[in-house]
């Protein structure tokens, strides 16, 4: 017999909404940590996380209508009513401790996110890298628990209809039960086929990748013997000298060139006559999360293990406005291209304040190759920082 007692349209239309996306949820999870890193495993995990945070809120939203419009009666003995409101418990707790565990290990991670790439996401306070394996652990578990949940879920369903003969499913569904299963169905086969999409596209691209990248010979960037009569000036040692920033999947990151050597001949009243000379070590640079560290040293990227350092000389600098603009060209990864410096000048006493920035286009310097070079969710505009206290060299 069927169950004629219907949940309300709003519980119902909830229900679905939550079930089909808990289903995408897990099905991106268990293909997208089998993937390569690459511009498609990034957007598949955006996904999942923007997906995540959706059933966070409506399994909220769910909660609440929950206690401001009681459910039908199951039809079911007192025992089995008492089992199945147990079991919708458990999932309850579930649609909220997955995706807020898979924030919370996020937050740790230190990962810029924003929901579907629209709304920034923040991290959650007081949530260290310290912990990250803890939550990725628990993020896992619940994940599973969450899964094998469902899967009971609908097992029992065909128990009651097929041992008892009562079914529950019309009450749930918005209409007729034969046209929606078929659109539900539709709509899921829809969601796991743009995941494979995405999944098979990053293997196919990684795999041309593999097959592109030729061996570099080592080398360190070329060393300058600039000179000029102007004062030369050393680094006063402090935190955060040189910093990076750009964006990932539309949220913006910074990290830091920990390592470098600058060698500044500069005289405010003579600045044609200055000389900017800097050497970076690459393999100090740091985007302050340590998995994406570990990519950024390979061959799509950096390349440090060919390419260790990187070298800035510009001998062309002039008065533009309160500052003054170099003219120079940066070799990075064995390529060469010019790049404008815009600086300010302050003398403090015996020292100097150098406050300097820049624009490059992560692309003209092979910086993300192959499938990167053509895809955004790592930004190819990148803009340096630089703030140096110096002293006059001895």
């Amino acid at each position: 017999m069927s169950n004629t007692h219907t949940y309300s349209l709003v519980a119902r239309s909830l229900h679905w909404l939550i079930a089909l996306l808990i289903f995408w949820a897990i099905v991106i999870g268990l293909v997208v940590e089998e993937l390569p890193y690459s511009p498609e495993k990034i957007q598949l995990f955006v996904v999942h996380k923007s997906v995540g945070i959706t059933v966070l809120m409506l399994a909220l939203v769910r909660l609440a209508w929950r206690f401001i419009s009681q459910p039908p009666a199951l039809g079911l003995s007192a025992k089995e009513e008492k089992l199945a409101h147990l079991g919708h418990w458990g999932l309850y707790a579930l649609m909220i401790s997955v995706p807020l565990s898979g924030w919370l290990l996020n937050s740790a991670a230190g990962y810029p996110f924003a929901w579907f790439n629209l709304i920034s996401v923040p991290h959650i306070p007081g949530v260290g890298e310290d912990s990250k394996d803890l939550f990725a652990s628990v993020h896992v578990v619940l994940f599973y628990i969450i899964a094998v949940m469902v899967i009971g879920h609908i097992l029992m369903l065909f128990h009651h209809k097929f041992s008892q003969g009562i079914n529950l499913l019309p009450r749930m569904l918005p209409g007729k039960t034969a046209l929606w299963a078929v659109v539900l169905v539709a709509i899921m086969a829809g969601l796991i086929g743009y995941t494979i999409n995405k999944a098979n596209t990053a293997k196919a691209n990684a795999e041309q990748d593999s097959q592109a990248i030729k061996p570099a010979p080592s080398q360190s960037a070329a060393s300058s013997a600039a000179s000029s009569d102007s004062p030369l000036w050393q680094l006063v040692p402090t935190e955060e000298n040189f910093q990076f920033s750009s964006s990932y999947s539309g949220e913006a990151f910074t990290g830091l060139i920990k390592t470098f050597t600058p060698k500044i001949y500069f005289d405010p009243d003579h600045p044609e006559q200055g000389v900017l000379d800097v050497t970076i070590d690459t393999t100090s640079l740091t985007t302050l999360n340590s998995e994406w560290d570990s990519a950024i040293t390979g061959s799509q990227w950096f390349a440090t293990s060919d390419y260790p350092s990187a070298h800035y000389v510009s001998e062309d600098i002039r008065p533009d406005g309160a500052g003054f603009i170099a003219q120079g060209e940066l070799t990075l990864k064995g390529i060469s291209k010019p790049v404008e410096v815009y600086f300010e000048w302050e003398a403090q006493g015996d020292q100097a304040i150098f406050l300097g920035s820049a624009m490059l286009d992560r692309r003209e310097f092979d910086i993300g190759s192959g499938s990167w070079a053509t895809d955004d969710s790592i930004a190819f505009e990148v803009t340096l920082d630089i703030d140096l206290q110096l002293e006059p060299a001895q």
